[in-house]
This record gives C-alpha cells, structure tokens and sequence, in this order.
C-alpha cells in the first residue's frame, strides 16, 4: 500500500522538538526527532575523506545516492532509494501505463517471480507463466536484487528488447526469451455479466485509472440488472492506498471503516472511512483471493469481510500489512519508506497469515501446508470442483474457472448482502461437491 508525498509541498520546522514535515493535505504529518547533540561531523568527514582520498573519482551525488541506498536497505524489504530513472518508471505504474514486457511481478522470501501476464502481452504470446522465477536479466543475475532495480531492467522504450531467463518450479527447467517491448496500458477493471443477474469485476492493480473504470463497470452493470458481484482480486498485487479505499467505498456504508493505520509514535494514527451515499451497501459481495493478493487487495477484501456482507473464497492471501510513503526529491529521485502497518477494521494485522477465507480452495497440486485450511470455516479441492461442475456440463475456462463458478452458485437467488447466509448456501453446495 503506497502513499506519496511530494517535497515541494514540504517545510521542516528548526525548532529544536517540534520538527514536523507538512504535506499539503493537512492530515498527513511526520514528526522527526531533532537532537542538538548529534551535528553530523562524523559523517561530513567520512563523506569528505571518500571523495577526496580515494583512488577512484566519486562524484558527490554518487556519494550522497550510495549513502541513502545503504540506510534505505538495511530498514527492511520494502523500503528503498530510487534514482531518477528508476523513480519516474515507479511513476508510470500509478498511471496505469509504462513501456515493457506485461508482466506482474513480485517478490516473496527474496525470490522474484512473476505473478501473471497481461492479455495479448509480449510474455503472455511467449508463453511465460505465473511462478516463474527470474535468474537473470540481460546476463546479469538475479541476486539479492531489489523488485524496483528488476522493474527497471524490464522496463524501457518501446520496441527495444530485452533478453530474459526463468525457471518454472513445476520442472526446475530454465528458459530463455528474447522479448520486444510495448507499451503497456494496464486494464486494472475488467468487468462482464454473467448468468442469474451477477456481475464478474476483475480488479487487476489498484493505479489512478482504477476507480474511474471501475465506474464504468458499475454503469454497465447497472444496465445489466446486476443484483450482485464476484469481485476477483486474485493475483493483485496491490497499489495505491487511496484507490482502494475508494474502491471499497462503493459497497459499504458512508462513514464505514475501511483500514486504519498505525505508525511507530502512538499519535501516528490515521483512519479512512467510507464515503459514498446510496452505492451497493445492500449487494451481496463474494471476494475472490489467492497468495498473490496483496496490500491493497488486502484492504478492500479485509473491509468488506469486517463490513458482514462479503464472503471471501481462496487461499490465504499475501500478507502485506505495511504502508510505504514515497517521497520525491528535488534532485529527481525518490525515497520509498516503510513509514506505518495498516489494520481491517476489525484490528486484524494481516502480516503474518494475510486474509484468511471462509471457504478455503485447495490447490491439489501446490499443497495445502502454508495456506493454513484449519483456519477457514470450509475447505474444498480444485479438483473435486471441477469434476462436480463439468459433470453437470458447466465449461470451464482459465476465465471462469471452478472458484468463479462457485462464487456464482453461492450468489444465485442471494437478495441480502450478509456473510452469514451466503456461507449457509455455501455449505448446502458443498455438500454435494466433496467425494
């Protein structure tokens, strides 16, 4: 979940105390800690030792970039100092467009690998899929590097290439591809009518564009005659903090929570709320998450499952509960700084075991060990979906898979928009399906 500030909207006080960065929406404010003792000699005279004294010339702002990038480092996963180039290609991803390959990536136990590629993509005509890990990029190997240094290396001018090596973990076997790149412009919604009046709304990435097409989405479905909605958030991997509130807000109730957010000082604490009138408070919601559903995903599906109205189905999702402020420098580059943890309304941090569904899917082939089944109110398998549904003639698509077709089942006929009797039909279906 991000947040950014600009430091052309930023004044620090000099009053010993009361040093306080102010953003330009009033709310946001980050107190520092001034001590008068500590005048930084210690540090000026190394910086000036290296530039002066060593055999190789190192310009100062190579100096001051390497200084910021090992204090960035050493705080944690997420956090990060961004050069100019790496910065404005950050950027692009909230716009919702960028020049390269079109795919999601991630990172997870310090392994990068691809979460999915977009429709009609250089890597999805070249066959890559969801899990590969990348090995190298250009010759240069994937080691200890940062998810923003791999972006960067994926991403350019259009037509340039870029070769790319992975490894998919079902064989173990690497491959190489030398792809083009294009310019991406990321559908973040994706909507369409299915049977019985619901309504299928794929949310890809939370990015500026996100909200606004959902909007249109929503304008379709009201002339469709929806009378509720499959929410796929599936393979998300987050975004902004301020779409997914405002995504939220089209199905709670004005004024409802939607995540509050806590930072290291006990006055560090921000809530956001609902603030819609009259939208889909009263539409059954059943949310569709798996492990690569992260941070702001996680937002929208912890608030509606806290709200009472929306079923979650899936895998225990990612498990990103910070929040990460941007901050840009005068000089073009930026910082990305852990600066607080986001919590459902229910105060639940979701870190370590992420979103936890009611009805849990069970991927026959990846196991079920790390997603925790015993903590979801009803665990199926994808392989007895499946079978169940094709044998009553449903076809099945990587689209609409079983999860989809299930998540329709439960919604048929549903009027009321309340957790507890949709998972009372869930368990009425179920009982057919398990063997």
């Amino acid at each position: 979940m991000v947040k950014n500030v600009d430091s052309e909207h930023v004044t620090l006080s000099k009053k010993p105390g009361t040093n306080i960065l102010r953003y330009k929406d009033e709310r946001t404010r980050y107190k520092l800690t001034y001590d008068k003792k500590h005048d930084w000699d210690e540090l000026q005279k190394v910086y000036y030792f290296l530039h002066d004294q060593s055999d190789k010339e190192i310009s100062k702002d190579s100096l001051e970039n390497s200084a910021i990038e090992g204090v960035m480092s050493s705080l944690d996963t997420y956090s990060q100092y961004m050069d100019e180039n790496t910065f404005k290609k950050s950027m692009l991803d909230t716009e919702g467009k960028y020049g390269g390959l079109g795919m999601v990536i991630t990172m997870k136990d310090k392994r990068l690998f691809v979460v999915r590629t977009m429709r009609d993509s250089p890597a999805e005509r070249a066959g890559i899929q969801t899990d590969d890990s990348f090995v190298s990029v250009n010759g240069k190997e994937i080691v200890e590097m940062h998810i923003e240094e791999l972006a960067n290396l994926l991403r350019g001018y259009p037509d340039t290439k870029v070769t790319i090596t992975l490894e998919r973990p079902s064989d173990k076997r690497k491959r190489t591809y030398t792809l083009t790149r294009e310019i991406i412009l990321i559908d973040t919604v994706e909507y369409k009518a299915l049977d019985n009046h619901i309504g299928y709304l794929k949310i890809n990435s939370f990015s500026k564009q996100t909200e606004k097409q959902l909007k249109e989405g929503l304008e379709q479905a009201k002339e469709d005659g929806v009378k509720g909605f499959v929410l796929d958030l599936r393979e998300n991997p987050g975004g902004l903090l301020t779409q997914s509130v405002k995504v939220a807000s089209h199905f709670l109730f004005k004024d409802r929570l939607v995540v509050y957010t806590q930072g290291r000082a006990q006055g560090d604490y921000h809530e956001y709320r609902g603030f819609y009138r009259d939208r889909l408070y009263k539409v059954p919601v059943a949310i569709l998450i798996n492990q690569y559903s992260a941070s702001a995903s996680e937002i929208v599906a912890g608030a509606l499952r806290d709200s009472g109205k929306a079923l979650i189905i899936g895998e225990n999702s990612y498990g990103k509960g910070s929040v990460q402020t941007i901050f840009r420098l005068s000089g073009g580059g930026g910082l990305r700084l852990t600066t607080s943890k986001y919590y459902t309304p229910s105060g639940t941090d979701i870190t370590e075991h992420g979103i936890v569904p009611e009805i849990h899917i069970i991927d026959d082939v990846a196991g079920e060990e790390a997603q925790k089944p015993e903590e979801s109110a009803l665990s199926l398998k994808v392989s007895h979906l499946n079978k169940f549904f094709e044998k009553q003639g449903i076809t099945l698509t990587p689209e609409h898979d079983s999860t989809v077709e299930l998540a329709l089942r439960i919604l048929k006929n549903t009027t009321v928009a309340s957790k507890k009797r949709s998972m009372e039909k869930a368990r009425e279906i179920a009982a057919n399906i398990n063997y």
